[in-house]
């Protein structure tokens, strides 16, 4: 089977959903650092539906620090990818094609190649999907993780960095010296006040290594805030076989998620904006009365059903909602005590919401493992 790419696009199956901008007039304007799956169902899509109401410089750089490699799945595929929503029995497919470039930080050069992209003027913002690990803090404190390996090595040394804080200070000293002008970087991990986070891991990190990028990065990086929320579970071979037969070609990239979506982001940029309000995307003054709902109701009942569903046999998070015990304690749980502590906010109604938290987790179609949900619970 060919595989999906810019000279096999046109095999497609009539009903699948391309692009409906001209990708070859596409420039790079954003990069994202850990393009993961969460990121294809997730920004990626909203920067296509933006790009598709709004057409501008906002293509985008994929740079992964970490397995998996890019190369072998995006980078042979020209970047394009397909992200399928499923319901029951139903899926829609489209290919998303926002993705220009990629990059995978695996030698020396490779990472100057990356640090050259993300110093280049024409790169505004910078988002980030690294989960809770990749900022190397302890999450108990919000400090620092002096004792991890990989930053140890890249507070002392200028070469090959291997976590994000170390390839984007190295990138802000060279738009420093370049006068490449400020960013906006954007962390889109599932963690509370993930900007203010972000931001303050970069200033320690700049400041253990002692670079002259400190004061410019207190000057000219902004980190807003952001709330977001797909359901959106690894890919498995399943996926890979189901979506590649729907398209008639093959797709390594494949992603599979639920068809609900929002982002809610701070409006603080260093930067031109990036309009993925065209796209439905919500910016906010403050993020922090969404993100407390969201993760005081969603996450947390995704949390309780997949650390307590195992101990019953289940081994997906659809299985424990449909368990009659489990939806009796995690409603309990959200209509009786979560409730009460919860933020009034325009659009997001507290019983309407539980109400969707449970149909969301209830999707037969998304099978999120109890494993990969409760791994990171001490996180």
């Amino acid at each position: 089977m060919f595989g999906l790419a810019d000279d096999t696009i046109a095999r497609l199956s009539p009903h699948i959903r391309q692009p409906k901008y001209d990708r070859a007039k596409l420039v790079l304007g954003m990069a994202h650092i850990g393009v993961g799956a969460f990121h294809r169902c997730h920004q990626a899509e909203f920067t296509d539906d933006m790009l598709e109401a709004e057409f501008g410089p906002w293509g985008v750089a994929g740079i992964n620090i970490r397995p998996p490699q890019l190369a072998s799945s995006l980078g042979a595929q020209d970047g394009l990818f397909t992200r399928t929503l499923k319901t029951g029995m139903a899926a829609e497919t489209r290919v998303i094609g926002c993705i220009k470039q990629t990059i995978d930080v695996e030698s020396e050069a490779s990472a100057q190649a990356a640090i050259t992209l993300l110093a280049s003027p024409e790169i505004g913002t910078i988002t980030m999907t690294l989960t809770e690990k990749g900022y190397c803090h302890v999450p108990a404190t919000g400090a620092l993780d002096f004792a991890n390996v990989d930053l140890a090595h890249d507070l002392t040394s200028r070469g090959h960095p291997r976590t994000a804080l170390g390839l984007l200070t190295a990138a802000f000293e060279r738009r420093r010296l370049t006068g490449a002008g400020p960013v906006t970087v954007v962390s889109c991990d599932n963690l509370p006040a993930n900007g203010r986070l972000l931001a303050w891991v970069l200033a320690e990190f700049a400041a253990g290594c002692a670079t002259p990028a400190k004061h410019w990065i207190a000057g000219n990086v902004v980190c807003p805030s952001t709330m977001v929320d797909r359901i959106v579970p690894a890919t498995t071979s399943a996926d890979i076989d189901f979506v590649s037969g729907q398209l008639g070609v093959l797709d390594q990239a494949a992603v599979v998620g639920e068809p609900f979506r929002q982002w809610v982001i701070q409006d603080s940029f260093a930067s031109r904006r990036p309009p993925w309000d065209r796209a439905g995307a919500q910016f906010v003054d403050n993020v922090e009365p969404y993100e407390i709902i969201k993760m005081r109701v969603l996450n947390a009942a995704q949390s309780t059903l997949s650390h307590l569903g195992p101990f019953l046999g289940h081994q997906y998070s659809f299985e424990t909602a449909a368990d009659p015990l489990l939806a009796r304690l995690v409603r309990r749980m959200l209509e009786e005590e979560t409730a009460s502590t919860l933020p009034d906010d325009e659009g997001m109604a507290k019983g309407a919401y539980i109400e969707t938290t449970f149909a969301r987790i209830w999707n037969t179609a998304i099978q999120h493992r109890c494993h990969q949900i409760g791994t990171d619970g001490s996180q």
